[in-house]
């Protein structure tokens, strides 16, 4: 198995692209959500009981909404948690936390660290693919492992109802070799999302009122 260090890692009823989605740094096009489940035609299923950790939330990136969940409403900001899958060959999810805004206080906290229950969205980001070659970074032994430009989407959800706030395609501005390599199916590294990239994208939905987004055109 190959195990890389992760990087880590509105209201109105309509989707909308997020906002300040990154190339390597540069704005990128962002796709506008077009669908409420992973498939575009399977209906979302809710859960049974509320949300109790980390890893229900982590359901919320396949097909389950948790309908006891606080409601993306009302005034920012809006409680978020991460959910990360930071490889092609595995299914494996993992929470991310952008510690460098989320401890600034106990608001930031709160708002970017919740409590699983407490939180409103759900960012699923997802490693879809590789671009050009950036380096070589050290591998088992003398083994050399190429690193590639990491391919993103970055999904957003409400976790009360699994509907599909915005989502964006983004490119990993992080090119650092892991510090821990391990060899798998996948033997290509990727560049990964900076927690700046992340908080850029996200602050717009997280940090601004629900009610003060701009509605889907009819």
């Amino acid at each position: 198995m190959l195990l890389g260090v992760w990087a880590v890692i509105g209201g109105d009823g309509g989707s909308a692209p997020l906002a300040g989605s990154g190339t390597g740094g540069v704005v990128a096009p962002v796709v506008p959500a077009t669908s409420a489940s992973p498939t575009g035609s399977v209906v979302p299923q809710a859960a049974a009981r509320p949300v109790r950790g980390a890893t229900d939330l982590d359901q919320v990136c396949g097909n389950t909404y948790f309908p006891a969940a606080p409601k993306y409403r009302g005034k920012a900001p809006h409680p978020i948690v991460i959910s990360a899958r930071d490889r092609l060959d595995l299914d494996q999810r993992s929470t991310r936390t952008l510690n460098r805004y989320a401890y600034g206080s106990k608001l930031a906290q709160r708002t970017w660290a919740p409590a699983p229950a407490k939180a409103q969205l759900v960012a699923c980001l997802d490693l879809i693919g590789g671009g050009a070659k950036v380096k070589d970074c050290p591998g088992d032994g003398k083994a050399k492992l190429p690193l590639k430009v990491g391919r993103y989407r970055l999904s957003l959800y409400e976790v009360a109802t699994r509907r599909k706030i915005a989502e964006a395609t983004l490119d990993g501005a992080d090119k650092a070799c892991p510090w821990v390599v391990m060899t798998g199916a996948d033997q290509t590294l990727y560049t990964t999302l900076d927690d700046t990239q992340l908080y850029r994208v996200l602050r717009p939905k997280v940090a601004q009122d629900a009610s003060a987004q701009p509605k889907k055109r009819s």
